[in-house]
């Protein structure tokens, strides 16, 4: 079978993408009810029920540079199994709980940190899979995260009230060993065939039969590469991200109680979930075809959309009614979708194609930081003043603070982009010695770029054996 980038397989390996994504948001993102459920089996203060519910996604974040690690080294297959076998491990475990540490253990990190080194191997792939179409790839397979908090909230709490929260947890640790399926069909790419360019006496620029025929062999990375460290932009990128999952670690846990306030009973909490998910789905699939647009800037349209999601987060507590409250939810779950729909679009803007595996993962750990930040703070909060109030208008505030961060790296991409369009253009000359004596009297210039790449495609060797697709490789020609 002949497996191409952004079109047969490749579609086949999204749909499982979003399948393991739809567990991975049900788990993960289900914190709020499981933040209640706990609250009643363990009798315990907020702040410690709060951290145990912010581990998963805490630990998801920061397994990450593990997983990309086992990518770089083993491949995104092999590490997406991996990931879905701890995941399941650490919820079947939960069965067999008799205190709240051994919980922390399997729910909060065995589970996390399965579930982040799949994610990191599903994301891995979809990079290699997709070209044209990477970014609405990605956006789609967001979704899932939704479609999970969707499908989970009405079956966490059918399983909770059918079998107890133990038997829950073992059903759910069954429904996540299909991780390991969906891994099985991300296939490695193979290895594509390059041309070695070499200057030639007879063209100026020509391969030989031999090395058309060469394939360059595949190199793998053998440790996470932290040279995109040295790019500011990425270390504020960074820091943003541990502000905004201070505001979404907050919103997200406390969401289901706080509307108990509103007016919602403990039947119906999982309505406002439920809504937030669906205007989620609707905001990914506008703003992932809306970012393909090659006249968008990916980084503008995420950095004002999350601001807008922090404003409406702020003035939660103003809107305290049922009404209120799920319009509210319906804005910010719009605008705060693009963390999925065009986060790896900003990662890719900002480190670039060959960095992107390592981009990604060594970003979730500060979005860890923010998470584990977010949800012990608010229980602090809530023990100390008996509201939610506070906590909604604290998270509101860091998701705007966050966006202020990412102008530098903004301006300094528009800088970037414009001083390539500036670059200057060196006149490239094709010598064809077969057809003259003089060197002299066949040159011929070359007045575009678009001319240069087309007379490179069509440059001949001494045999006249035509050049295959120079242009592809992106050579860059020096004066």
């Amino acid at each position: 079978m002949r497996i191409q980038r952004d079109r047969g397989w490749a579609w086949i390996v999204l749909v499982c993408v979003i399948c393991s994504q739809i567990i991975l948001g049900g788990v993960c993102f289900s914190s709020g009810i499981f933040y209640m459920i706990f609250m009643d089996v363990f009798p315990s203060d907020p702040i410690g029920v709060s951290w145990l519910c912010s581990l998963p996604i805490t630990m998801w974040f920061i397994s990450a540079p593990v997983g990309s690690y086992v990518t770089n080294r083993y491949g995104y297959r092999t590490c997406a199994f991996i990931g879905g076998i701890i995941a399941a491990t650490g919820l079947t475990l939960t069965y067999f709980v008799t205190n709240l540490s051994f919980l922390f253990f399997s729910h909060g990190i065995l589970t996390g940190l399965g579930l982040g080194i799949n994610f990191t191997a599903c994301m891995a792939s979809l990079n290699v899979y997709f070209e044209n179409y990477k970014t609405v790839a990605t956006g789609i397979s967001s979704v899932g995260h939704n479609l999970g908090i969707i499908i989970y909230t009405e079956l966490i709490v059918l399983l909770d009230e059918s079998y107890g929260w133990r038997g829950m947890f073992l059903i759910l640790g069954a429904i996540t060993f299909n991780l390991c399926a969906c891994a099985s069909v991300m296939f490695p790419m193979p290895n594509f065939i390059q041309p070695v360019t070499e200057p030639n006496h007879n063209s100026a620029l020509s391969l030989t039969k031999t090395e058309m025929q060469t394939p360059v062999k595949k190199i793998k990375k053998k440790s996470i590469n932290i040279s995109v460290f040295r790019k500011l932009s990425f270390i504020l990128f960074n820091f943003s991200n541990v502000f905004i999952n201070i505001a979404q670690g907050i919103y997200i846990l406390y969401l289901p109680s706080y509307s108990k306030y509103a007016g919602f009973t403990q039947t119906n909490f999982g309505t406002v979930l439920m809504v937030n998910s669906v205007s989620k789905i609707v905001g990914k699939a506008v703003f992932s075809f809306i970012g393909h647009h090659p006249k968008i800037n990916c980084a503008i349209l995420y950095t004002v959309s999350l601001a807008v999601s922090g404003v409406a987060m702020g003035l939660t507590p103003l809107f305290l009614t049922k009404i209120g409250m799920l319009l509210l939810t319906v804005f910010i779950g719009f605008f705060v979708c693009v963390l999925g729909a065009l986060l790896p679009a900003v990662i890719y803007g900002i480190v670039g194609f060959d960095r992107f595996t390592d981009g990604m993962g060594l970003s979730l750990p500060f979005k860890a930081t923010g998470n584990l930040i977010g949800g012990p703070l608010a229980g602090i909060l809530l023990a100390s003043t008996g509201s939610y109030e506070i906590s909604f208008y604290i998270a509101g505030v860091s998701m705007v603070f966050s966006q202020v961060l990412m102008v530098y790296p903004i301006v300094h991409q528009k800088q970037r982009q414009k001083a390539h369009r500036n670059k200057d253009m060196y006149t490239v000359y094709e010598i064809s010695v077969e057809n003259c004596t003089e060197a002299d009297t066949c040159i011929k210039p070359l007045n575009s770029s678009y001319e240069i790449k087309q007379e490179i495609l069509s440059l001949e060797t001494n045999d006249n054996e035509n050049l295959n697709k120079v242009g592809e490789h992106n050579t860059l020609l020096n004066p």
